[in-house]
């Protein structure tokens, strides 16, 4: 069942969250461009749809350079990211255009909730000729992403740095720390169970 040697997995778990590290990172880069594209062509300054299409272009693209190697998983996990993370924020658009009280910050996490759960879901099927217990992918996925999206609320756990360099060195810092935070939840549980899976085999 499992087509991982090995002698990979305990590799797999770096390469995992250093691939999803500089995937967020060109996800960031990704989102900046959008929300300027967003913002001179559309007109939409507080649009999200771009952030979870940009974040998930990224990650998708440099997990797949990982799955593909090691599970023989194509490009069918990085457009999981890409759709399953664009999907509610697009609907988060729609919905704060109807309901215009709705907050920012809390419908980013909200959202990239809903997309970290519709991204295990679709990824799902594709560890399962892998994994006997490939299920467990699907929290894994909704809490990495959920923990990823909190990092914009570090801010307000240092109320006292006010609006000065200390705030600026946290903001800077969130940055790849969303990617660090998302590569080893689901490195983690992506090494466990292909351990399980391997075991079992």
């Amino acid at each position: 069942m499992n087509s991982v040697g090995d002698k990979a997995v305990p590799h797999l778990f770096w390469r995992w969250v250093f691939a999803t590290s500089w995937g967020w990172l060109l996800g960031f880069a990704f989102m900046m461009i959008g929300a300027i594209a967003a913002d001179l062509l559309l007109g939409a300054e507080r649009a999200q749809f771009h952030i979870g299409l940009s974040m998930g272009a990224g990650i998708g693209y440099a997990q797949v350079r990982v799955t593909t190697r090691l599970l023989r998983i194509g490009n069918t996990w990085g457009w999981a990211c890409v759709v399953g993370m664009a999907a509610p924020f697009v609907a988060s658009d729609i919905l704060r255009a109807t309901w215009p009280g709705l907050s920012y910050l809390y419908s980013l996490w909200l959202s990239a909730a809903c997309g970290g759960l519709l991204v295990g879901l679709l990824q799902r099927p594709m560890l399962r000729p892998h994994v006997p217990s490939a299920y467990w992918w699907i929290p894994a996925s909704m809490a990495g992403w959920m923990l990823a999206a909190a990092t914009p609320f570090l801010y307000g756990t240092f109320p006292g740095l006010g609006a000065g360099v200390g705030a600026a060195l946290i903001n800077v810092a969130a940055i790849p720390l969303g990617g660090v935070m998302l590569g080893i939840v689901t490195g983690g549980t992506l090494v466990r169970l292909l351990r399980s899976g391997s075991h079992a085999a």
